[in-house]
């Protein structure tokens, strides 16, 4: 029996060294060049540009709709469910064809299962809340910036304002908050305080 307890530590530890071993594996997979699913629409990416979007034209021949986004410099990565792999946090931004007014954004997050990226339950991360006293609303623009803190075991996301006074490319105000993953949702951790960006993005 105590042979037995044995082989069944140690089997667990070549297991938990195993998966530690492996965080590496969701860098592999390339998400400009890879199929999302955003709310009801497919949207398959080519070198980081959704493949067939901007192809209806109006009537002056201008393409119309709008094509998704993203870059590998903006993935994040971290382990947020504690088994020692990491997942991918991928944001992703839509603008208006022919132009570079957003109108829409999306955060996906992945995990690894059978060697293959799977995603997550989707969460609502936009922050709405203004300054006290201030008049500024939530800005798409110029997309979402996501991070992994590694000591809270969370995501987190920036959301930006804009003021009165803000060019509408260049939000003046951001906040982060923190999102944790409770085993089968994402659920809110902690808000930062809205703060004034030195340089903005």
């Amino acid at each position: 029996m105590k042979k037995l307890f044995v082989l069944i530590a140690a089997l667990a530890a070549l297991w938990t060294s195993a998966a530690a071993q492996q965080p590496a594996a969701i860098r592999k997979i390339d998400f400009t060049n890879f199929t999302f699913r955003i709310a009801d629409r497919t949207v398959k990416m080519k070198d980081g540009l959704e493949d067939v979007a901007c192809r209806e034209k109006d009537e002056n021949g201008v393409p119309s709709g709008d094509i998704w986004s993203n870059s590998k410099e903006s993935v994040a990565y971290g382990d947020i469910d504690g088994d020692g792999r990491e997942e991918a946090f991928v944001p992703l931004i839509a603008n208006i064809c022919g132009g570079n007014m957003v109108t829409d954004e999306a955060l996906l997050v992945f995990t690894m299962k059978g060697g293959k990226p799977v995603p997550l339950p989707v969460f609502d991360y936009a922050d709405e809340a203004c300054p006290t006293g201030e008049k500024c609303e939530i800005m798409r623009s110029p997309g979402v910036y996501v991070s992994y803190d590694a000591q809270e075991k969370a995501i987190v996301v920036e959301n930006s304002f804009a003021t009165d006074d803000d060019a509408i490319c260049c939000p003046s105000l951001y906040r982060l908050t923190w999102y944790r993953w409770n085993g089968s949702a994402f659920v809110e951790l902690k808000k930062g305080k809205i703060t004034k960006r030195e340089e903005n993005k």
